[in-house]
């Protein structure tokens, strides 16, 4: 039979997590930890590579926790950006797909906590700060956990991109080119980062003289609703001359619809949207996005997860906001 750090867990009573710290040569463990976690590892046949094998070299493996996973541009650069970073930081990041949060979520995180992981990075935003709660309180306090997903109060530490920069950057854009009346396609509500997409954009309107929010429409991120926008869109009898919404996905649902109706983009309206996903290079015309940067996310996530692990600080619930910027193409 395999030995497994399980196993070494069950005869030693540390958690996982420190025995792949010890195994993995952390100067972060005590004398005492390691002479008992190597001792343990030699009664149980449990094989160690040698300082000289080319299988010791450090190697971090990070579980990927995501939902709503599907098929799309969105999770496709999430992924594709944060497994660039853990290669460059020699980390190996592995994917776990919840079909639904609300079942078997904190079951699945105590097993990956239980096997061979370093560490969990949640992409659960449909959590909130009691589901956090619930979940610190199933897993070791030693194994780290951090959070891609903004939500409210967060208990874990959390990376995330500044949504609110990022609608305050879509208001000030039309500012500069010129736009005076404009409206919104708005988020989830439930969404964290969606409301604090909205507040950016509203907040940048309202402070500014000349500035006019004429239109607001409900969304839901689909393609579906950036549709029903544009439909909504053409019963406003005051139509905004640049309309932000608050992803990709709806604005090139909103982009396509409007073509069909024979608007030009943007002489009619302009647009922009949120995320930069890679085809808003190629729609026509192409379209202008809020720019996120998946690989400079992935980057600040495991050095967190490192600086967590080195210095054996697994409490902190600090926020961390990654920058945002304006890709400007021809739709505004």
């Amino acid at each position: 039979m395999k030995i497994t750090l399980k196993d070494i867990a069950e005869d030693t009573g540390f958690s996982i997590s420190t025995i792949s710290r010890v195994l993995n040569n952390s100067d972060k463990i005590s004398s005492d930890t390691r002479k008992k976690v190597l001792s343990s590892a030699k009664k149980l046949g449990y094989k160690i590579a040698k300082s000289g094998d080319s299988a010791s070299k450090k190697h971090l493996n990070i579980a990927l926790v995501a939902t709503g996973f599907h098929q799309g541009e969105f999770y496709t650069s999430y992924f594709y950006g944060l497994n660039k970073a853990a290669q460059q930081n020699n980390v190996r990041l592995f994917l776990s797909v919840v079909i639904d949060h609300q079942k078997g979520l904190v079951k699945l995180l105590k097993s990956l906590a239980s096997e061979y992981y370093d560490g969990i990075v949640l992409c659960i935003p449909e959590l909130f700060s009691s589901d956090h709660e619930i979940i610190a309180s199933e897993l070791p306090n030693d194994f780290p956990v951090l959070s891609n997903s903004l939500i409210e109060n967060p208990v874990f530490p959390t990376i995330t991109f500044d949504s609110y920069s990022g609608g305050y950057l879509a208001a000030k854009h039309f500012q500069e080119q010129g736009y005076k009346k404009v409206g919104i396609i708005l988020g989830p509500s439930e969404r964290s980062e969606s409301r604090f997409r909205k507040n950016g954009f509203t907040d940048y309107v309202t402070q500014q003289r000349g500035m006019e929010l004429t239109w607001s429409c409900d969304g839901d991120y689909t393609f579906q609703s950036g549709i029903s926008a544009f439909e909504d869109f053409l019963q406003n009898k005051n139509q905004p001359e640049a309309v932000f919404a608050s992803n990709d996905t709806m604005a090139n649902g909103f982009l396509q619809t409007a073509k069909k109706n024979h608007f030009k983009i943007p002489e009619d309206v302009a647009l922009i949207g949120y995320d930069d996903l890679p085809y808003n290079e190629h729609t026509q015309p192409s379209l202008s996005s809020i720019r996120t940067d998946y690989e400079k996310l992935g980057n600040a996530t495991i050095k967190a997860l490192l600086e967590t692990l080195s210095e054996n600080n697994f409490t902190s619930n600090v926020l961390s906001f990654v920058p945002v910027s304006v890709s400007h193409r021809e739709s505004s």
